[in-house]
């Protein structure tokens, strides 16, 4: 998740907003287990916890739908807002002064069709631009998402008393394959929309052509090799229990 905030204060009272979303959720777990007599207090708030986080990512994908895909406002990321204003000059697309400014008014009223381009905003973006970022920042939910759901899983089954069950282990490796896919694909489809977006400007014949600057972060593969040993360490506790399962069957039998 990332704030943008004019000052400072505004800023950190997003992030204290969000803080304190995040302690009314683990409060009331913590009290709804009370409630019921739980005996595992901190399965019971993680797992409140993560089935919010994945509540937040449901409402993410929504909201990332009714941004790209709804609206033609696009606001382009550092590097390429960088790219674009450093060639400002050789746009033939309207656009506004470095203050904010258009030359002629009329280029910049919010009821017309006409692509412009200001302070590192683009108004009416094509459509296939806008459907690469948002199929970008899907795949960075879901990489998300499948870490939220994997701990739901594991603490779930705890709280059963089954915390070696088959699907624990099989959750931990479904989202270690899915964060190491779909959390470098997002990056890299965002940085591909973003390009498209800013080369679907009205460019004249002295402009540089706008590379592809494509990274791969390193992350999704640290965290997809963390997941992946949680799985192979609750596969192994699950042939433990049925290996003491099984000696305790033959210990009756002898008995």
């Amino acid at each position: 998740m990332q704030l943008t905030s004019d000052d400072l204060l505004g800023g950190l009272g997003w992030i204290a907003l969000w803080l304190a979303i995040v302690g009314v959720i683990v409060a009331f777990s913590i009290w709804r287990a009370r409630r019921h007599g739980s005996t595992t207090l901190a399965l019971d708030a993680t797992r409140n916890a993560s089935l919010a986080y994945l509540a937040l990512c449901a409402a993410g994908i929504v909201m990332g739908a009714a941004r790209y895909l709804s609206s033609g406002s696009l606001a382009l990321d550092d590097a390429m807002q960088r790219w674009v204003t450093q060639q400002q000059d050789s746009l033939r697309t309207p656009h506004c002064s470095t203050d904010g400014v258009f030359p002629d008014d009329s280029a910049s009223h919010p009821g017309t069709d006409l692509m412009t381009f200001c302070q590192g905003w683009i108004d009416n973006v094509p459509f296939g631009p806008r459907l690469v970022i948002y199929l970008g920042t899907l795949l960075s939910i879901l990489a998300s998402a499948a870490i939220a759901w994997a701990i739901y899983t594991a603490t779930r089954r705890a709280g059963q008393r089954d915390p070696f069950h088959p699907s624990v282990s099989r959750t931990f490796g479904v989202a270690s394959i899915t964060v190491m896919v779909c959390g470098a694909l997002g990056t890299v489809a965002t940085s591909v929309g973003m390009t498209l977006a800013a080369r679907s400007l009205d460019w004249g014949p002295d402009a540089y052509t706008i590379p592809f600057e494509l990274s791969v972060p390193l992350w999704p593969f640290a965290v997809a090799v963390g997941l992946f040993a949680l799985s192979a360490i609750f596969r192994y506790g699950a042939q433990l229990q049925r290996e003491k399962e099984l000696l305790q069957r033959e210990t009756d039998g002898l008995v």
